[in-house]
């Protein structure tokens, strides 16, 4: 069967704190989201895969 996904990209700023950014159902679009979204205040992005309730991470894109 096909199963929906959907993926949220969070926002890690420096001191830890963590903030949605954007929720989409495609992987690739949240990766793009996530590389868009590394500024001076934010360090990386955790991408998470949402199935049945529960939320697993699927990558961290880091600034380099």
């Amino acid at each position: 069967k096909m199963t929906w996904a959907q993926f949220e990209v969070w926002g890690v700023e420096e001191d830890g704190h963590e903030e949605l950014i954007e929720t989409t159902n495609s992987l690739k679009h949240a990766r793009q989201i996530a590389e868009e979204s590394l500024t001076e205040d934010i360090v990386e992005c955790i991408i998470y895969k949402e199935e049945d309730g529960e939320l697993y991470e699927q990558e961290v894109v880091a600034r380099e």
